[in-house]
């Protein structure tokens, strides 16, 4: 028996899945961030003296944001975990289970990444290849012109990437152009 069916239906609703477990791995971030944080607000209170970004929330609506604040937390808690178990409960099982939800979230943002790529055109793949080493490269340039330019503020404020978004909102007006940077005067000739 042989399937007809649209592929890009499939394509389509395959994406749709990896995207809703990738938000579902969000969320399970975040709620055990609020555990997190209110097991070292309860140490806190207790008199255990612990960092101050051990009480702040996982937030952010970025995956790459949520597991970056989830994978800090994560070390402070390692970091800690003594000083937090001589006062409350262990804090081992919190810990694993938040390597487990950050492991989690990692996997469903690469399925859903897999499941993106997968479904360009390999023309449109290698143009977007091609557009993000431009991309590189004109950050590499406008370090180096930074550096070049480090004794003047003015001069290595014009090495920025603003050119690149000129088309902003209605709402977001474009910043304003630099001056010039005055060229080198030459020395007169006899």
């Amino acid at each position: 028996m042989r399937w007809t069916g649209d592929s890009k239906t499939i394509v389509a609703a395959d994406a749709k899945l990896a995207t809703g477990t990738q938000h579902l791995a969000t969320r399970a971030v975040k709620s055990w961030g609020r555990k997190a944080t209110s097991r070292a607000s309860a140490a806190i209170r207790a008199g255990v003296k612990l960092p101050d970004d051990m009480t702040r929330a996982v937030t952010g609506s970025m995956v790459p944001e949520v597991l970056a604040q989830g994978r800090r937390l994560l070390s402070l808690l390692g970091e800690h975990a003594t000083a937090m178990d001589a006062v409350g409960a262990p804090t081992q099982p919190l810990i694993d289970e938040g390597r487990k939800a950050c492991d989690a979230l990692e996997a469903a943002d690469s399925a859903q990444e897999l499941s993106r790529a997968s479904a360009l055109p390999v023309a449109l793949a290698d143009f977007y290849i091609k557009k993000a080493q431009l991309y590189t490269g004109l950050q590499i340039i406008n370090d180096a012109g930074h550096e070049l330019y480090s004794h003047d503020p003015q001069a290595s404020g014009r090495f920025n990437l603003s050119i690149l978004y000129r088309h902003r909102a209605a709402g977001n007006p474009a910043p304003a152009p630099t001056p010039p940077v005055p060229a080198a005067q030459k020395p007169p000739t006899p």
